[in-house]
């Protein structure tokens, strides 16, 4: 999953919803992106290893009508992880037809889940966060799996506040037929949006401090 890939889908009836994709893994990346209404930075610093669980998938879609954003992150490291991740991935390309970001978990943990795998192995989990932005309305459709949640900037009130309260859903690829459910909200000009994984958060101070999702929530706030 070392190289950048960038997908043709056109609209077509059986895929009203077709999307124009770049996505990579594990590697280390820092580019600036532009998607429909939406522009940010890419940072992407992995572990030891040159492979691993965590790949990110930036779609352009409905013929320039709205963004999809997902970041994932599958249990383990190295090559497990790696092939993990390459078989979620291959699974959100298929079902990029579906807009609803609750309606693509489900059909994500279902299709890992009732897949199937040897006997004894460990569970092929992977959290997700995926994100639908729509130009025309500024409304952000968004949906967990265990993932760690966004943060926002709102600019006119010069707050953070984390996005997500109570969206809960279980691990891709844990129980097939489990329900996930989305939450929306109005994204405005100046505002800011942080999505990332636990490496951002799952990390120790010099001293010995948990940093944690809420110390990393107060990073942005300290002088």
């Amino acid at each position: 999953m070392q190289n950048e890939t960038e997908l043709d889908c056109q609209v077509t009836k059986e895929n009203p919803f077709g999307c124009v994709e770049l996505w990579a893994g594990n590697e280390l990346a820092h580019r600036h992106v532009e998607l429909v209404g939406l522009e940010g930075d890419l940072i992407a610093v992995p572990s030891d290893s040159k492979v691993g669980g965590d790949f990110y998938a930036l779609f352009s879609c409905g013929a320039d009508r709205a963004a999809r954003i997902v970041l994932a992150d599958s249990v383990g490291h190295g090559v497990a992880a790696s092939l993990i991740a390459a078989q979620i991935h291959s699974l959100i390309h298929r079902f990029r037809g579906l807009r609803d970001s609750s309606q693509l978990l489900a059909a994500l943990n279902d299709e890992v889940t009732l897949a199937g795998q040897p006997s004894g192995s460990p569970l092929r989990l992977t959290t997700v966060i995926t994100a639908t932005f729509d130009r025309d309305t500024g409304e952000l459709n968004y949906a967990y799996a265990v993932h760690p949640r966004m943060i926002l900037w709102r600019a006119r009130e010069r707050h953070w506040y984390p996005l997500g309260k109570g969206l809960d859903g279980p691990p891709i690829g844990f129980i097939a037929g489990e329900f996930y459910t989305q939450q929306s909200i109005r994204i405005e000009p100046g505002d800011i949006l942080l999505i990332f994984s636990d490496g951002a958060t799952d990390v120790f101070s010099l001293d010995g401090r948990f940093l944690g999702a809420e110390g990393f929530m107060e990073l942005p706030t300290r002088p």
